[in-house]
């Protein structure tokens, strides 16, 4: 599917927002972006793909998780529109993603490659200022769930996701949000209840 406008202008304004001043070193870039329209519960990639892609969510919820050898999966981290996602570390250590990608809603997806965007980045000076940003974005929002997730109880693990991501409370099935806390979907019930006592 070729490239929407209203879509890439979406994506370009957003760009604006991360703190790129002008879109003239990525116009070539945007120009490669093709649509991507997933349905619910459709795979974007599945670990061991070859991907190469960055995925700015125009709309929907997008679920990253890995797969136990046991089939059991353990959610990574959950994305919502409008944001830039995709399995950085595999395009870097040019290897096989790590983890799926998986569509929680209807979700529309403008598709650009990764490799051009790192070139970009050594010769212009805001591009690779906007590709720290983001980068360091990424890393902070990881380290700061490892963090929970290492030092944290069950119910204060509960209480970070009210206070850092709301949202996924009101979008997400209650064994995704077990999940991703690293509970059980019993342990969930309960520290619900007893927040709602709490109130």
């Amino acid at each position: 599917m070729s490239v929407n406008s209203s879509l890439v202008n979406n994506f370009s304004q957003w760009l604006l927002t991360q703190g790129l001043r002008q879109l003239s070193p990525l116009s070539e870039w945007l120009a490669e972006g093709r649509i991507r329209q997933l349905e619910r519960d459709e795979f974007l990639l599945r670990a061991g793909d070859h991907y190469r892609s960055l995925y700015y969510i125009d709309s929907g919820l997008l679920r990253l998780f890995y797969t136990m050898p046991n089939g059991k999966e353990r959610n990574k981290a959950f994305y919502s529109d409008p944001h830039l996602v995709g399995a950085v570390s595999a395009a870097i250590t040019d290897r096989d993603a790590p983890f799926s990608i998986q569509a929680l809603e209807p979700t529309c997806l403008l598709t650009l490659p990764y490799q051009p965007l790192m070139e970009l980045g050594k010769c212009s000076g805001e591009v690779a200022q906007l590709l720290i940003k983001l980068l360091s974005e990424a890393f902070v929002r990881n380290e700061q769930r490892e963090a929970m997730l290492l030092t944290c109880n069950a119910q204060q693990r509960y209480q970070w996701l009210l206070t850092h991501e709301p949202l996924l409370l009101e979008r997400l099935p209650q064994h995704h949000i077990a999940s991703y806390i690293g509970v059980d979907a019993v342990s969930l019930s309960r520290l619900k209840r007893k927040r709602q006592t709490q109130v």
